[in-house]
């Protein structure tokens, strides 16, 4: 009779413990997804010197808030945004407003330098970022770029970035 009930109870649990994980939204809390370091602009004006664009897509299911924190080489605050993303979309924040890339939000005021971070926070943990420092002038590609290294915090279960 055990052994029945073993038979009929493992695959039960096992469907459950592999069932997708409840989709996130819009009202859940942000956890902070990934800090990149050495994020750069020169104070340029729109369309010109150096900045640094963060491109992150939603595959969470439902639309998701992404939250932008920077700070200068000394930690001081230079800027607290968000914008919200539907899902499979893509959107892209930058420093200052770029030829390169098509930005949807402008992440701070003014300028940075070369040594700012900028902590990426979402209401889901199913958003992929990367980062880039580029030179604004330069339309459409390829750009003349540098890669931004991001440190991500809770990884996606089952992956490795």
């Amino acid at each position: 009779m055990k052994k029945i009930l073993h038979t009929m109870i493992a695959p039960a649990a096992l469907a459950l413990a592999q069932a997708a994980p409840a989709s996130a939204g819009v009202n859940d809390p942000e956890k902070i997804i990934y800090r990149f370091v050495g994020v750069a602009d020169n104070g340029g004006a729109a369309g010109s010197g150096i900045s640094t664009a963060i491109v992150c897509t939603n595959f969470s299911g439902a639309t998701e808030n992404i939250r932008f924190v920077t700070r200068d080489k000394q930690g001081s605050l230079l800027g607290n945004v968000f914008f919200s993303l539907n899902h499979l979309a893509t959107g892209v924040a930058g420093t200052h407003l770029s030829v390169t890339y098509p930005v949807d939000l402008i992440i701070i005021p003014d300028f940075i330098g070369f040594t700012g971070t900028t902590a990426v926070a979402a209401t889901s943990m199913n958003i992929v970022c990367s980062a880039t420092t580029v030179d604004t002038r330069t339309a459409p590609f390829p750009p003349s770029y540098v890669p931004v290294r991001g440190i991500r915090f809770l990884p996606i279960p089952g992956t490795q970035e």
